[in-house]
């Protein structure tokens, strides 16, 4: 498999710090583009669900990983923890975006996620997602010791 070893020897270059700098550069460009009318008549709209498919897009990747490497032979396991995490941020602003901007009223969002079986599978997906996070960092695998895996 050729590619893959000149895939690998690229990829050995690529810090991992450049996926969580691309992706909050991408999450800042979109918020600009809804600040300045340049994703729609609906900004609010389009940004909450560009945020969404983000962070499922992101999601798969890193979910993907493993497949990847497995049966293709492209091995990109130093990223999927950055991948992970900014699936994780791609979410986070996802949920402010929906809260702040398109809610304006925290009250709400209790009657929204109740009554919308779309939003309490998301909100569901995101408790699923915090512990993940929590645990993600160098700092956390530390403390868990040995039992971390």
């Amino acid at each position: 498999m050729a590619w893959t070893d000149a895939a690998h020897g690229v990829l050995r270059r690529i810090p991992t710090w450049t996926v969580y700098v691309a992706g909050f550069a991408w999450l800042g460009w979109l918020f600009v583009l809804g600040a300045t009318g340049g994703l729609g008549v609906e900004p609010v709209k389009a940004l909450e669900e560009r945020y969404g498919l983000l962070a499922l897009q992101l999601l798969v990747a890193g979910l993907a990983v493993t497949p990847l490497r497995r049966f293709v032979g492209l091995n990109l396991i130093r990223f999927r923890r950055a991948i992970g995490m900014m699936a994780f941020w791609c979410l986070c602003a996802h949920l402010l975006v929906w809260l702040v901007l398109d809610l304006q009223s925290p009250g709400m969002a209790a009657a929204d996620i109740v009554k919308r079986p779309f939003i309490t599978v998301g909100m569901a997906g995101l408790s699923l997602l915090v512990p993940l996070a929590l645990t993600s960092t160098d700092r956390a695998i530390r403390r868990m010791g040995a039992d971390w895996r």
